[in-house]
């Protein structure tokens, strides 16, 4: 049985840049700018320090310990709902889940990281999310799925000035493009993120993107290059201590010999990467050291040799190796089987190989049947499309007579329904703009009534503090005549009109009054049709609180999630039976007139609820904001 030649097969260039990607995963993110409103401090930062503890569980060697924790903070940040709780929670975790190589769990989260992201708008965390499920697909051996998230994380990327992020897409690209064994865009993506590495000033950024370049030019026959650069490596490993790296670089430096026939070179690299072990323990090097020496030996054609490693290292590889590796230790173990003349041993790994081969078909493979399937259905096509034509141009000439009938008709259809669509469109946007009018108009004597009420009521009193109404009701008058004259206007400007209108009718007030105003928001950005709230303050003091003898209150509040605001006010008033069961008597012209104004305005995209009842007055408003 003749063993194909294959890169993957003998050389760790390619299996082993799967533990690079474990380096690469977004285990943080970056915090965006929070637009929602803050969440008590005692909840935010008790996820934390759940996340925290989970963490110092992990690097303990503690995973169980450390997965309760880390559900625990989960179920915390979901009964919070705060977005930088959520989105640590989803980043570390799947991170957690894929350094354990529990990678289709990982994937799991990393699907909720992506839906958060995507929620909350956060670019940055959407390239990651997208990056994240690469990896996890591409441990799983799904190399399709595995390009095309990570391609997604780079076109969400692309307007982000962070070369960090960049670079890290295209080399783990890179890697994905080795599996498939597609020369030409491994060494693009790989060429591409070590130039990004080089700006970074990082010797081990720069250590790691060498890995992918070094098995890219491999793939491409350019072994002397890959040499140069895997020896680069080597340095900067043992120049930083880092004996995960110098493994790294012995291990591939011994696959490059392989590749050239220099077996006990090979065997040389390899042996300084066991002995590197023992100094550094670690499972999944041990796995990949192991297979390089079953190799080298087997290609020494010392078998009994190369099965004592390769014993060693299979109960490992099914338990722990991502399954695009896991067929080439198949692959090799039914080679040293057959040559120990243990051809029942070889045959059982072949078929692993085939099996999981099978399930792992590439993308490039899967294309090509494709392709097949397409060429071979359409010269069946031709062959009835060819037939077909000999009949249909016998009465091509009849069919064209009448299309020309038919075209003329639809065409003469077509207008009339245009011009009728034309003349409804412009009837009912001009009937919609004089009925907006109207009711805007209503809105300026209704509110300038009510407040020279409240002035003739200080006036009666002979206070002090008339002058000081006079001023703020000009600013209103000022605002409502002068700035609502357009269809939007800032949020902010009539959050403002709001604290101006309360302060007059404090005031008023006095210590009958108490108002609890809470505005969870910033409001600079988002624009709203003038004077929907403004009416609804008016409402709760006209029909509610100037009814009250004393002990009147009116709790306002105002927050917006996403580009959905909303707005509640309620105040209580005196109990009266005719009011409850007629709730339209309530405030009914401000109240029409918003509701009026909101079907116009906000078609679809608004809900005013009025709840009345004894001693109790609600209005709670929602709009989609522009």
């Amino acid at each position: 049985m003749c063993k194909p030649k294959r890169y993957a097969s003998n050389n760790f260039g390619i299996l082993f840049t799967t533990l690079l990607l474990m380096l690469s995963a977004d285990p943080k993110g970056v915090a965006a700018q929070n637009r929602r409103a803050p969440r008590p401090l005692s909840d935010t930062s008790q996820v934390s320090t759940l996340l925290n503890m989970a963490k110092n569980k992990s690097q303990s060697n503690q995973p169980d310990s450390a997965e309760w924790y880390y559900k625990k903070a989960g179920k915390l940040a979901r009964e919070v709902d705060d977005k930088e709780a959520l989105m640590s929670f989803t980043s570390k975790y799947s991170s957690f889940l894929y350094n354990n190589l529990r990678y289709a769990d990982a994937l799991r989260v990393s699907r909720q990281q992506l839906h958060l992201a995507l929620r909350f708008k956060d670019t940055k965390r959407t390239a990651n999310a997208y990056n994240n499920m690469g990896l996890q697909y591409h441990a799983l051996g799904n190399l399709k799925l595995a390009a095309e998230h990570i391609v997604r994380a780079l076109k969400a990327s692309e307007n982000l000035d962070d070369p960090v992020d960049k670079q890290k897409f295209n080399t783990n690209l890179a890697s994905v493009f080795l599996d498939l064994k597609d020369k030409k865009n491994s060494l693009f993506y790989a060429r591409k993120g070590y130039e990004l590495a080089l700006t970074l000033r990082d010797p081990m950024q720069v250590a790691r993107s060498l890995v992918n370049l070094s098995a890219s030019e491999a793939l491409n026959l350019q072994y002397q290059q890959s040499g140069v650069h895997m020896l680069e490596i080597l340095s900067i490993a043992r120049k930083y201590k880092d004996p995960f790296m110098e493994m790294h670089a012995l291990v591939n430096l011994g696959d490059l010999e392989n590749r050239k026939l220099n077996f006990r070179k090979a065997l040389h690299f390899y042996k300084k990467a066991e002995r590197t072990l023992t100094s550094a323990p670690d499972k999944d090097y041990e796995m990949y050291v192991g297979y390089g020496l079953a190799n080298t030996y087997k290609n020494l054609k010392d078998y009994p040799a190369a099965h004592s490693y390769f014993q060693k290292v299979l109960p490992v590889a099914e338990k722990l190796m991502p399954k695009n590796d896991l067929r080439e230790i198949y692959l090799l173990g039914a080679d040293i089987g057959e040559n120990l003349n243990q051809p029942a041993t070889a045959l059982y790994l072949w078929k692993k190989y085939s099996a999981l081969s099978d399930s792992l078909l590439n993308a490039s493979t899967q294309n090509a049947i494709h392709d097949t399937e397409i060429k071979y259905q359409t010269s069946i096509k031709e062959k009835a499309i060819a037939q077909q034509k000999l009949e249909l141009n016998s009465n091509q000439l009849e069919l064209q007579k009448k299309n020309r009938w038919i075209s003329v008709s639809v065409m003469a259809i077509l207008m009339l329904f245009a011009v009728s669509m034309i003349i409804y469109l412009v009837y009912r946007n001009k009937n919609q703009s004089i009925e907006l009018s109207l009711l805007k108009a209503q809105i300026h004597p209704h509110f300038l009534f009510n407040t020279l009420n409240n002035l003739y009521a200080l006036t009666l009193h002979k206070s002090d503090e008339s002058p000081g109404v006079v001023l703020g009701l000009a600013e209103i008058l000022r605002y409502i005549l002068y700035e609502c004259n357009t269809p939007s206007i800032s949020l902010s400007k009539e959050i403002h009109m709001i604290e101006r209108y309360i302060a007059l009718e404090k005031i008023r007030y006095d210590h009958r009054l108490e108002i609890n105003l809470n505005i969870s928001h910033s409001a600079e950005e988002h624009q709203i049709a003038p004077l929907l709230i403004l009416p609804l303050v008016e409402n709760a003091f006209k029909h509610g609180i100037s009814k009250m003898p004393d002990e009147g209150w009116i709790n306002i509040d105002s927050r917006i999630r996403g580009n959905e605001y909303t707005f509640k006010i309620s105040n209580n008033k005196t109990p009266d039976s005719q009011a409850a069961t007629t709730p339209s008597r309530y405030g009914n012209i401000g109240l029409i007139n918003i509701r009026k104004r909101l079907q116009i305005l906000y078609p679809n995209k608004h809900i005013l609820r009025i709840i009345n009842e004894e001693g109790t007055f609600i209005v709670i408003m929602k709009l989609e904001l522009r």
